[in-house]
């Protein structure tokens, strides 16, 4: 993991005060797709991940990731979403319909 510079330190600390954060980075994602939000603020959310819990009854641990599937009309962006993230996060798996069976999808998730 990186470590950040005193400035970039500070810059971070200066964002988490700003009014509409969570507008402002989901639509960091992707700049040039226009429009989306509700897709890009998704995108945001799985990112950042769930929260990781463990059954108090039954002693299971369930995972915090949050998959999404995007699924739309062609020409639509759903591409360059997946472009744009697989560029920069290395856990991301990056696959289309025509590519992959629905076991396949099941079996990567």
């Amino acid at each position: 993991m990186k470590n950040f510079s005193l400035d970039e330190q500070h810059t971070i600390k200066r964002m988490r005060t700003a009014d509409n954060l969570y507008d402002k980075l989901s639509q960091s994602l992707a700049p040039a797709v226009f429009g989306h939000h509700d897709v890009k603020r998704g995108i945001m959310l799985q990112l950042l991940g769930g929260v990781h819990k463990k059954t108090l009854k039954d002693n299971i641990n369930l995972r915090g990731d949050i998959n999404i599937c995007i699924v739309g009309d062609p020409a639509t962006a759903k591409s360059q979403f997946l472009k744009y993230i697989h560029k920069f996060l290395p856990r991301c798996v990056y696959t289309s319909g025509k590519a992959s069976s629905a076991a396949g999808l099941t079996a990567s998730v």
